[in-house]
């Protein structure tokens, strides 16, 4: 599901010239909602992995930061890192740009998601190869 919500939010980016400013804002949004999502399903295959294996996941304000360090860190005797740096790099990027957009309250700039959209284009895919590969490496089938 993320990669398809990356490559909607690719098709509308690509189609937001010369469209009234009302079309655009609206396009602009499904960008948005679009990157959110994608972002929020990583995030929970991350989640289900890290809490199959680790044991429970991290919480507290830093949840996220400290859940994107847990993956992208081997466990001794355990586990290898499920994401590389590069991807926990990118992923914190689009973590903060989803809880940017998502208390954004009426005021979202499509300004801020622009770069957003290029990193996602490359991070999602990226995080979902890296998830699938660990799972397989370990035997751990994907649910469903």
């Amino acid at each position: 599901m993320a990669r398809e919500q990356v490559a909607k939010a690719i098709a509308k980016d690509a189609s937001l010239g010369g469209l009234p400013d009302p079309v655009r804002e609206d396009r602009e949004l499904a960008i948005g909602k679009h990157l959110h999502d994608a972002v929020c399903t990583v995030e929970q295959a991350l989640e289900r992995v890290v809490g199959q294996i680790d044991g429970d996941p991290p919480r507290g304000r830093s949840y996220r930061r400290d859940l994107l360090d847990r993956a992208a860190r081997p466990l001794p005797d355990r586990r290898p890192p499920i994401i590389g740096a590069e991807t926990r790099r990118a992923l914190g990027l689009l973590i903060a740009f989803r809880q940017a957009f998502r208390h954004s309250y009426g005021a979202f700039d499509c300004i801020l998601a622009a770069p957003n959209v290029a990193t996602a284009a490359l991070a999602v895919p990226r995080a979902a190869e890296e998830i699938e590969a660990f799972g397989s490496a370990i035997g751990m089938r994907p649910p469903g």
